[in-house]
C-alpha cells in the first residue's frame, strides 16, 4: 500500500485504495506522506482518530524514521474556548468554578483537556460565525489562533472531514496549506459534504441571536415569546417532513417580518460607526454577520428555491428544526480535489460488490487508479457467520413480532458467546425494545447511557459486558483481544425512507434507485459492522446477521461475495461449538 500511495504522490495521481483490517493502513500513508517531503493535509471521520494519529502513530515515526519531520492537528473553533465569549458570559455554581480554575491554568484552551464538559459550552467556545479574525481585540492571545499561526510550518496537518469541507466552502481560507491530501474512512466524505453545504434554522441558534441584540440595546423583548411559540410545536410529528409545507413556510416568513431584518442592520451599521470600543464594535461587527446569515438561511427555507438541497423539518427533543441538505455532491467534491496535487482515498470498506462503482459515481470521480489490499487474516480459521433463516422477514408489516422473535435469538447468541458482544441496531427503536425487555445474565449497557467514548471504555473494563448500539458505533470502534467475540447485526443496515435526502436521492435515480443507492450503500455499511469484530491474527469471534433476506434475496450473494470469505452457518448450535 504504501508503494502505491508514494508513487501517486510523486506522479501527482489520484488514488482510491481499500485496504482490508491489519494491513496498517495509517502507516502505509503517513510514511509515504513523510518520505514526498511535500506538505501533507491527512483528514479523518472523527476527533478520536485525529488524536489517534497524532497521539500515537506520527509520535511512533517520528522517533522510528531517520527522515525529520514535523506535524500538527487542527480541529474546530468549537473545540476550544472563545476568550470573547467566554468574557460575555455570565456563569454561577461550581460548574462555573471548576470551568474558571481549569482556564486559568490551561495552556491550550482545549475542550479534549477538560476533566468534564461543562453545560455552558457552546456558549463560551469558538463559533465561527461569531468570530472576527483579526479584527478581534482578543486575536493575539486567542488559544484557537495562537495554535493555528505555527501549523503553516507543519509538513503533516490532521484535519477531520468536517474541516476539510468548512476550507471548501471557505474558499480554501481554513487550511494553511493544499499541497497533497489524504481522506481517510472516504466513504463518509459524501455525507459530510451533503451536511456542510446545507444548512440548519434552530431555537438554540435563534433565541442567541435575539440575547446579542438584546445586549446590544436592540429593542427585541417582544419577540422572546413569538420565537418560543413558532420553534415549541408539538403538533408536528416528530419524523421528518418533507418538503416544509406552505402553512409553516408563512409562519416562518412572519417571523423573518418580525425581525426587521432591515432596520435592524441600519441601526448595528450606525451603532458600529459610533463605538468607540473595540470589544464592543467587533460584537457589533460579528453580529451584522451573524444576523445576514441568520436571514439568508430564513430567506432559503421559505422559499425553498435550491433545486439541489432537499428541504425538511423534524422535532429535536421538544422544539422544532429546519434542514437542508445537498442532494448532488459531485461539483463540490471536483473543486475540493482540483485544490490538491494529489489525492488518496481510502478506507478499510470502499468498495460495494467488488469494486468502487458506487463511491466513483456519488462523488464524480474520475482518473483515480485503484488498488484492493485484502486483509492478512485468516478469516475462515478465525470468525464464522450466522445467518438466521427462521426468524420472520424484518419488513415493516413484520416489525413488531420480528423485534420479539429476535430477543430470544440474542438472547441464545450471548449465552454462546458468554457475554463479550456488541449489539448493532438499524434504529433506536428496535435498540430500546430490546434494551427494556432481554434478559441475559451479563452487565450491559446502551448507546446514550453516556458518551460513546465511556461507553467503550466501560465495555472493555467491564468483564463478559454486552454494548446496544447503533449509528455510529458501526464503525471507528477498536475493540482488540477477547473483549468483544460476538457481533450482531440486527438486519440488513439499508437507509430508512422517512429519511428525506435518502428519498430525493432515490427518486432522481428512478428505477435504478436499489441497485445504485440503497443496495451499495448498505454493504458498505455491512462491511463496517462486520469489520467491527476481527482486529488482530490471534483473535477469534462470530458475527451474527439475523436478517434472512441474505439467503432467502436475488441480491443475497451480492452481499456475501461483498464480505470476507468466511465459513457461514444458520445453527446456534455450532456458534455454541465455536465457543467451546
Amino acid at each position: 500500500m504504501a508503494e502505491e500511495v508514494l508513487r501517486c504522490f510523486d506522479n501527482n495521481k489520484g488514488l482510491l485504495i481499500e485496504a482490508g483490517t491489519g494491513v496498517g493502513k495509517s502507516f502505509a500513508y503517513l510514511i509515504p506522506a513523510i518520505l514526498s517531503r511535500r506538505k501533507t493535509i491527512i483528514s479523518t471521520s472523527s476527533l478520536a482518530l485525529q488524536d489517534q494519529l497524532v497521539g500515537k502513530d506520527l509520535v511512533f515515526l517520528q522517533k522510528a524514521l531517520p527522515q525529520k519531520f514535523s506535524f500538527g492537528i487542527l480541529k474546530g473553533k468549537n473545540n476550544y474556548v472563545c476568550l470573547k465569549r467566554e468574557r460575555e458570559y455570565t456563569g454561577t455554581g461550581n460548574s462555573y468554578e471548576r470551568f474558571r480554575g481549569w482556564l486559568a491554568k490551561t495552556k491550550t484552551g482545549q475542550m479534549a483537556e477538560l476533566p468534564f464538559i461543562p453545560e455552558f459550552w457552546p456558549e463560551v467556545c469558538g463559533d465561527p460565525q461569531d468570530c472576527n479574525g483579526r479584527k478581534c481585540p482578543f486575536y493575539v492571545p486567542c488559544f484557537y489562533y495562537r495554535h493555528y499561526r505555527g501549523l503553516h510550518k507543519k509538513d503533516i496537518l490532521v484535519v477531520n472531514h468536517h474541516l476539510l469541507i468548512h476550507d471548501l466552502l471557505s474558499d480554501f481560507n481554513i487550511l494553511p496549506f493544499h499541497e497533497q491530501l489524504v481522506i481517510d474512512e472516504a466513504a463518509e466524505v459524501e455525507d459530510v459534504i451533503s451536511r456542510v453545504l446545507g444548512s440548519r434554522l434552530t431555537y438554540s441558534r435563534t433565541m442567541w441571536l435575539l440575547y446579542r441584540l438584546k445586549g446590544l440595546k436592540i429593542i427585541v423583548d417582544h419577540l422572546f415569546a413569538d420565537v418560543k411559540a413558532f420553534f415549541d410545536r408539538g403538533d408536528i410529528d416528530s419524523g421528518p417532513v418533507f418538503p416544509i409545507p406552505a402553512h409553516v413556510t408563512e409562519l416562518l416568513r412572519g417571523l423573518r417580518e418580525k425581525f426587521a431584518v432591515d432596520k435592524t442592520l441600519s441601526t448595528l451599521d450606525k451603532q458600529r460607526k459610533s463605538a468607540a470600543d473595540d470589544e464592543i464594535k467587533d460584537r457589533i461587527e460579528t453580529t451584522i454577520g451573524f444576523l445576514k446569515s441568520f436571514a439568508g438561511d430564513v430567506d432559503d427555507f421559505i422559499g425553498q428555491a435550491d433545486a439541489n438541497k432537499v428541504y425538511y423539518m423534524e422535532v429535536s427533543g421538544t422544539t422544532l428544526e429546519f434542514k437542508s441538505n445537498l442532494v448532488e455532491c459531485q461539483i463540490p467534491f471536483q473543486i475540493l480535489i482540483d485544490k490538491y496535487d494529489s489525492t488518496i482515498m481510502t478506507s478499510a470498506t470502499l468498495t460495494s460488490g467488488g469494486n468502487f462503482d458506487f463511491l466513483k459515481k456519488r462523488l464524480g470521480i474520475q482518473d483515480f487508479e485503484e488498488k484492493v489490499i485484502g486483509s492478512p487474516f485468516d478469516y475462515k480459521k478465525q470468525s464464522l457467520l450466522y445467518i438466521d433463516k427462521n426468524l420472520p422477514k424484518p419488513d415493516r408489516a413484520n416489525e413488531k413480532i420480528f423485534q420479539q422473535e429476535s430477543l430470544g435469538v440474542m438472547e441464545d447468541l450471548i449465552s454462546a458467546s458468554r457475554g463479550r458482544t456488541l449489539v448493532l441496531f438499524t434504529s433506536y427503536r428496535h435498540l430500546h425494545f430490546a434494551a427494556e425487555n432481554i434478559t441475559i445474565p451479563y452487565p450491559f449497557k446502551s448507546q446514550g447511557d453516556m458518551p460513546p467514548a465511556r461507553l467503550i471504555e466501560w465495555f472493555k473494563d467491564t468483564p463478559d459486558s454486552v454494548l446496544f448500539a447503533t449509528a455510529t458505533f458501526w464503525q471507528g470502534v477498536d475493540i482488540k483481544g477477547d473483549k468483544l467475540s460476538l457481533v450482531i447485526i440486527d438486519k440488513l443496515p439499508f437507509s430508512s425512507p422517512a429519511d428525506p435526502l435518502y428519498q430525493e436521492r432515490c427518486k432522481r435515480l428512478g428505477k435504478r434507485w436499489f441497485y445504485d443507492l440503497a443496495l451499495p450503500s448498505a454493504i458498505l455499511r455491512l462491511r463496517q459492522g462486520f469489520g467491527r469484530l476481527i482486529r488482530g491474527r490471534n483473535e477469534y469471534g462470530v458475527v451474527a446477521i439475523l436478517d434472512r433476506r441474505v439467503v432467502e434475496s436475488s441480491y443475497g450473494p451480492t452481499i456475501l461475495s461483498s464480505l470476507q470469505e468466511v465459513n457461514i452457518t444458520h445453527s446456534v448450535e455450532d456458534v455454541r461449538q465455536f465457543f467451546a
